[in-house]
């Protein structure tokens, strides 16, 4: 339980007064600058927050109220305030990261925080936890960003997408642009850094294959249902999931299971999907 105590240092994640990244980015318009996707704290983040987050299963009521407490800390200590999203079984971590140069369309970007019992349930899902927060360290360092980011950890995927399912139903398609899901992105045993998109609009598999490009990793689109990202495409939203090859066949063989453990993660593999998410987010909202 020691590692949920510990917030992620911020020698290790930066803080919000800390921008030794803040140079000029990929595309950044003129006058704005983004946050260079190489960040010298993106690895000790990404680290972290899986150590964390695996130092204990995430299934019971006790053991998701206090992975919850650990995510709301987490985001307060990046500057955004961190809010539970209660529903009749559990309750989701939320935080929206105003718009600063416009008024766009809400985008959204989530991974569910659960795991299954007995599982410490690092690549599923800590590494998608990961992801979202490091994408709101990136905003950090994003001074101009034309639409509000909502960043939302679900509880309850394991049982059936509870968490994500009462989310949706908080949002309409006509006020959103946008929703990203992360689960599992965090093995590659063949090494072809390739990641899969579920079941994107046309409209947001372009965005993502353009960051693919630009990031320098290859992508595969699948139909894939069954993770959060189904719940806001069931709402009429349009919405992307994000994942490592789990059509493809190169997928933890640890999923659901005792060794989904921090040492099984691949360090190098996730800090590309966090790249990756933050040049999609980066582009949408600073375009």
């Amino acid at each position: 339980m020691r590692g949920w105590a510990a917030l992620c240092a911020l020698a290790a994640c930066g803080s919000p007064a800390e921008a030794p990244d803040a140079a000029v980015g990929t595309d950044a318009p003129p006058g704005c600058p983004r946050p260079a996707l190489a960040a010298p704290w993106l690895a000790g983040m990404l680290a972290q927050t899986v150590s964390d987050l695996a130092a204990s299963p995430r299934a019971t009521t006790t053991e998701r109220a206090t992975a919850r407490t650990y995510l709301t800390n987490q985001l307060t200590a990046l500057g955004w305030q961190g809010q539970l999203a209660a529903y009749p079984s559990g309750a989701n971590v939320a935080a929206t990261i105003p718009a600063t140069t416009g008024s766009g369309q809400e985008i959204i970007l989530g991974a569910h925080f659960d795991s299954v019992s007995g599982s410490p349930g690092a690549n599923d899902n800590a590494s998608g936890v990961a992801v979202v927060l490091a994408v709101a360290r990136f905003l950090v360092d994003t001074p101009c960003r034309t639409s509000p980011v909502t960043v939302v950890l679900f509880d309850e995927e394991e049982a059936g997408l509870f968490g994500s399912r009462a989310f949706a139903q908080t949002r309409t398609a006509t006020a959103v642009r946008a929703v990203h899901t992360i689960d599992q992105v965090a093995w590659d045993s063949d090494g072809d850094r390739r990641f899969e998109l579920e079941m994107p609009t046309a409209a947001l598999e372009q965005e993502w294959r353009a960051a693919a490009a630009v990031v320098g990793v290859p992508v595969t689109v699948t139909t894939t249902q069954g993770t959060d990202h189904e719940s806001f495409r069931d709402r009429g939203l349009p919405a992307v999931g994000l994942t490592e090859e789990y059509v493809g066949g190169d997928t933890s063989p640890f999923r659901h299971q005792a060794g989904d453990t921090a040492a099984t993660v691949n360090a190098a593999y996730l800090q590309l999907a966090a790249q990756l998410t933050a040049q999609v987010i980066l582009d949408e909202v600073s375009p």
